[in-house]
């Protein structure tokens, strides 16, 4: 009876112990979506902590690469606006920029003609700890 004891108790520390190292990082409570008359639709929502100026980004319906990934982004201030930048294959590529309710896709390299908008119900289809499980499946699959 004392093992049993002592294994339960020696188990349930190496459970509180594996919990405590995958804590979550810090992330937004909202995502912010945006989609264009052609498709594109982009989704952005805070990655840790505020003053690290992180995002995670994805961006959907382009015939791209990158379509579909979530990108580890950092937020740099543009005009009125923010710039999202991930790095790919070590080079910077600006992904989207952010100005009010209107957003403009850069990924390219070149700015796309289709201008996005804020799309309150494509906000709320995908909260940020969907972005955040996408992310850290497809950096386990690396």
């Amino acid at each position: 009876m004392r093992k049993q004891i002592l294994l339960c108790m020696l188990a349930t520390s190496v459970m509180s112990t594996v919990q405590a190292d995958d804590k979550l990082p810090d992330m937004s409570s909202y995502t912010a979506a945006y989609s264009g008359g052609e498709g594109y639709q982009v989704w952005i929502a805070r990655y840790g902590p505020k003053e690290q100026h992180e995002s995670l980004v994805q961006i959907v319906g382009i015939d791209h690469k990158l379509d579909g990934r979530v990108l580890r982004a950092r937020q740099e201030p543009s005009g009125s606006g923010l710039a999202y930048f991930a790095t790919v294959d070590g080079k910077p590529v600006e992904l989207v920029k952010v100005e009010g309710q209107n957003a403009q896709l850069n990924i390219t390299g070149n700015p796309w003609k289709s201008q996005l908008c804020y799309d309150k119900s494509l906000s709320a289809d995908r909260p940020p700890q969907h972005l955040l499980t996408a992310y850290q499946n497809q950096s386990l699959k690396k």
